[in-house]
């Protein structure tokens, strides 16, 4: 089986059970807008120095919500990639948002790649389908993951180019760097 008919049949189960894994990040509370679920702060594994959490914008209206991936380091964090979650459960896309949506200072797309390819929430940080859900993100979808890290670099040095003085990573115009959609269901 590969990763995304593992993530399509974890989803299915899921649906199956009445939930969706936005709900299983809010604990089965109603979502409020801005609120990081689970918890407070998401799931983090500090072994592998890896972060989940889901939120949603009260003004989105391309989708229900989105879990954000970070890479955790003693003095940053290092943003990956966030799963744009549609309202029937099922993910629909790929982002990536400037530094200054998240705190992240600038980080080489090379390295954020790497970060990518060792991301991993252990077993028992969190809900068990919620866990293998964004583990099975990365694993389905890497190749994109990465190629949103280019992708988004490319487009900070045009900015740079055609506004020279202009720092891209604080310019508020700047939110999403780099999306892709994502087809999960067959």
């Amino acid at each position: 089986m590969t990763a995304i008919e593992e993530l399509a049949a974890l989803l299915e189960e899921v649906e199956w059970a009445g939930t969706s894994v936005m709900t299983l990040a809010r604990a089965g509370r109603p979502q409020e807008p801005w609120t990081l679920y689970p918890g407070e702060s998401g799931i983090f594994d500090r072994k592998t120095r890896s972060q989940v959490y889901y939120h949603a914008h009260p003004e989105a209206r391309h989708e229900a919500g989105h879990f954000h991936t970070v890479r955790l380091f003693p003095d940053r964090t290092a943003h990956l990639v966030a799963i744009s979650m549609a309202e029937d459960g099922w993910p629909q896309g790929l982002f990536t948002v400037n530094g200054w949506a998240i705190g992240d200072a600038w980080e080489a797309p090379a390295n954020l790649t790497q970060y990518a390819r060792r991301f991993h929430i252990g077993a028992g940080r969190g809900p068990e389908q919620l866990v293998r859900f964004v583990n099975l993100v990365f694993s389905a979808f890497l190749p994109e993951i990465e190629w949103l890290q280019d992708e988004k670099d490319r487009r900070l040095r045009a900015h740079r180019a055609e506004h020279p003085g202009r720092d891209p990573l604080e310019d508020r115009s700047l939110e999403i760097l780099s999306r892709v959609e994502i087809m999960v269901q067959g």
